[in-house]
């Protein structure tokens, strides 16, 4: 049984509507089962939240934080972010894949650099000031596959911008799909083909990872809900197509495990609050690094108290909604080096550069935020059609999916979500409850 992932960033309950009237992904959730309130895990970033899709772990297990590494004195544009897999401190759905001896892949998926359990790794970094994007990509990557795409398809793109670069993904994707090797050649061909690449294992992973980002960059540059959105929306259902296609065409799809999934939502910015600036101002010995629209308070010296007692007091002046303490923290699996949180309220940004160009839209928030809601498709033989989950959490994806495709994932904290498989494949009983 092969599985493929595909991540639809920044898609969430609000979009399910229309999402499910586009011609494939309502196809999809017809042939398979559909969650349209999927709560996601705390801070709703996309690297720590796709780090839990495929370990099924919180972020205090592990280990990715935030999409940043805490830098506060270097500019933004200058921090290193979590691009390497061996920051992660649990098993992910790559290495037990790997450790099953499966072929994987790996494509535009956070934390993903320097994998050794990925077969085929495009992973998503970005250049720092001084730093050659595509000589960065192909350190952290495959670096003969992503030469040989990069020959072949790189026209497709531009650079790291949108939509050329989701463009170019899918179609890594698609290619990678249509990889099927025929066994026995037609005897006319034979000659022409050397021994060893007619021999050589030449199908489909059997793990693929997609992780498409147009509707985030989208939804930063023009807000939550727009003209442009909708048409993110729109090519996103188009990539899912020609990827469904590409199964059903190499006769694939009825052994596929195939799962779209989000990691969060936006509200839309109309003001934003240098945080960091009034703590510093203020003199108070922590540091803010922001979420969007919330932020981690890092206290320096033990002073937890005091900094606690001056976000309260400024409260309305900070724009803050909510103050998570450390108690809070550990109840929402945060991770265990952040002492101190805060929500901002409703169309608040918190920014560490006023000089910088405003979002029109962000994330971050709490579990409990409407913009916290995420979606999620599972389709295949293992799985129910046509059905409808109540409820779902980020952290069951990794150990349900791996429940689907036979993988073992014992560190995983989320459920298997047996409600969701049939109780028998094909004639033969199927394990949709713990043996």
């Amino acid at each position: 049984m092969r599985l493929l992932i595909i991540s639809l960033d920044a898609a969430f309950e609000e979009d399910a509507s229309f999402l499910l009237s586009l011609p494939n992904l309502g196809a999809l959730a017809d042939r398979g089962v559909f969650c349209q309130r999927m709560q996601t895990i705390y801070p709703s970033l996309t690297y720590p939240v796709h780090t839990s899709l495929l370990t099924g772990c919180y972020p205090d297990k592990h280990g990715i934080g935030h999409n940043e590494k805490y830098a506060p004195n270097l500019p933004a544009n200058k921090r290193p972010w979590h691009w390497d897999a061996q920051e992660i401190q649990a098993e992910t759905l790559h290495q037990a894949a790997w450790r099953a001896g499966r072929e994987v892949a790996s494509i535009l998926w956070p934390v993903s650099g320097h994998n050794p359990a990925v077969h085929y790794n495009f992973p998503e970094v970005h250049a720092l000031p001084g730093e050659n994007q595509t000589a960065k990509v192909l350190r952290y990557g495959s670096f003969w596959w992503l030469l040989q795409s990069e020959l072949k398809y790189g026209r497709t793109r531009e650079g790291i911008n949108q939509p050329h670069l989701d463009r170019f993904a899918a179609l890594l994707a698609q290619k990678l799909v249509e990889k099927q090797y025929n066994p026995h050649p037609p005897k006319e061909k034979a000659p022409s083909v050397a021994p060893s690449l007619r021999q050589q294992r030449m199908h489909m992973p059997d793990v693929l990872t997609l992780h498409l980002t147009d509707l985030d960059v989208v939804r930063h540059q023009q807000g939550t809900h727009t003209e442009e959105t909708r048409a993110a929306l729109v090519r996103l259902d188009q990539h899912i197509g020609h990827l469904m296609r590409a199964l059903e065409e190499v006769g694939v799809l009825d052994n596929t495990v195939v799962a779209v999934v989000s990691d969060h939502g936006h509200a839309d910015v109309s003001r934003v609050v240098a945080l960091d600036s009034w703590l510093r101002a203020q003199g108070l010995p922590a540091r803010a690094q922001t979420l969007g629209c919330g932020a981690y308070i890092r206290c320096e010296r033990g002073d937890y108290h005091a900094v606690t007692e001056a976000l309260l007091q400024h409260q309305e002046e900070l724009r803050i909604a909510q103050v998570y303490t450390r108690r809070q923290l550990r109840q929402m699996h945060a991770p265990t080096d952040i002492q101190l949180a805060v929500e901002a309220q409703e169309g608040v940004e918190f920014v560490d550069d006023l000089e910088a160009p405003p979002h029109r839209a962000t994330h971050g928030f709490g579990p409990e935020h409407p913009a916290s809601q995420c979606l999620l498709w599972m389709a295949g033989p293992p799985f129910l059609r046509g059905a409808r989950l109540r409820a779902a959490h980020v952290v069951d994806i990794a150990p349900t999916l791996a429940h689907a495709v036979r993988l073992e994932l014992p560190q995983a904290q989320g459920r298997i979500l047996y409600e969701a498989f049939q109780s028998e494949v094909e004639g033969k009983p199927w394990p949709s409850k713990p043996l």
